[in-house]
């Protein structure tokens, strides 16, 4: 049974994701040992194309939209423009946030632990677009339309995606590190956990369907 939401609870969880992927990308820069996947490739578009950061983000979201729309629209909604829009706010309010910790100049270890706090928040946030059915991130809707295509499981579908993700940013001229292969391998595994914690295993959001 798909359950319904107050809309203070869907703001909140909606305002939390945008909050949870800025802080992780923050957290990636600062690590300093290679970005999440959609970084990675909005940072090869930005190699290629001789554009800004926030420009190349533009691009890839615009295509990604697009591409999201055609096969999956009835999981694009206001959160995924509300999203689109303003997390990049976000991300530069987080950076300038960690600055002062110098985590770049930490050891390995702390750079390690980052990346897995990172990590963690990415997987959250999607899991929280997802639970609320406000509009998806748009890998994730592209995820679910190849879900009902393949009945593959979804977290397999958003590991394949992530890796088709940091090989084209990197052939595009993305940096790639460790941060990268951990991102790439457990995104879509998260993503699975968090939404069974949040919802339970007979939630109609299980990641098997929708």
């Amino acid at each position: 049974m798909r359950m319904k939401y107050s809309r203070l609870e869907t703001t909140i969880g909606i305002l939390s994701s945008i909050l949870l992927t800025g802080l992780g990308v923050a957290l990636f820069i600062h690590a300093n040992l290679g970005s999440d996947t959609i970084t990675v490739m909005v940072d090869g578009i930005h190699h290629t194309l001789n554009v800004s950061i926030g420009s190349a983000s533009r691009i890839y979201n615009s295509i990604m939209l697009i591409l999201a729309l055609l096969v999956s629209y009835k999981n694009i909604g206001w959160a995924t423009i509300v999203y689109a829009l303003t997390v990049g706010f976000a991300m530069d309010f987080f950076e300038q946030l960690l600055a002062p910790l110098n985590i770049t100049q930490a050891g390995m270890i702390v750079r390690l632990g980052t990346v897995v706090i990172a990590q963690i928040c990415f997987g959250l946030t999607y899991a929280l677009l997802i639970k609320y059915r406000k509009g998806m991130n748009q890998v994730d809707a592209i995820a679910y339309a190849l879900v009902n295509w393949t009945r593959i499981d979804f977290k397999w579908i958003r590991t394949g995606m992530d890796v088709l993700l940091l090989v084209g940013g990197y052939l595009l001229g993305g940096v790639v590190g460790i941060g990268s292969i951990i991102a790439m391998t457990t995104t879509g595994i998260l993503i699975d956990l968090f939404l069974k914690l949040l919802n339970g295993d007979h939630d109609e959001t299980s990641t098997k369907r929708i």
